[in-house]
């Protein structure tokens, strides 16, 4: 298969994966089933601009994308914000309350990523990409939220404007500070139930 049918393979799979994870997060909200089914709409809706956005280039098609990225941003906060406090009432270290920290953390890298996917659209040169793969900025922009997350900082990718710098900073602090507070929370519901 040539290089280029794998490449729209991946943009297809991108959103379609992408619109996975935001329907699981929908689940995560406690809400009436109503503001739930609007909610599904509203991704489906970011779905499918996502694939027009993959076939049609256009100027149109890429402000809808960005709007569309912009709501799900907003999905994702509000399902870490609902995950959080899932996992912050509980009184026992358990399964839930260890895979609702993974997917915060895993979830904290995706919202960058659309945070970043908004900086380069109003800035394409906000970001300084190796020439290899400057042809791919989704990949770019999420395998840098990522390295920045984790703190790895393998310097390929770098921000150039101010205001990236300050984003990418912020999320290096979130991926320092979020793994200590949860690791803090555990060993503190983990003493709290050894003296019980």
């Amino acid at each position: 298969m040539p290089l280029s049918q794998y490449s729209k393979i991946i943009s297809f799979l991108f959103p379609l994966g992408f619109f996975f994870i935001i329907i699981s997060a929908i689940n995560t909200l406690n809400v009436s089933k109503k503001i739930i089914k609007v909610f599904y709409i509203l991704s489906l809706l970011s779905f499918l601009a996502d694939l027009i956005n993959i076939y049609d280039q256009s100027y149109i098609s890429e402000l809808l994308a960005i709007i569309t990225t912009i709501i799900d941003g907003i999905f994702l906060i509000l399902s870490i914000v609902a995950i959080y406090q899932k996992v912050h009432l509980e009184t026992r270290v358990n399964n839930d309350v260890i895979r609702g920290g993974i997917c915060i953390y895993i979830l904290l890298g995706i919202l960058w990523f659309l945070f970043y996917k908004v900086i380069y659209f109003f800035d394409i040169n906000a970001f300084h990409f190796p020439e290899s793969r400057i042809m791919q900025v989704n990949a770019n922009l999420f395998y840098f939220s990522f390295v920045t997350l984790t703190t790895l900082g393998y310097g390929d990718i770098t921000p150039v404007n101010n205001f990236a710098m300050m984003v990418s900073n912020l999320e290096g602090l979130c991926g320092q500070l979020f793994p200590a507070i949860s690791i803090a929370t555990l060993v503190s519901l983990y003493k709290k139930e050894t003296t019980i």
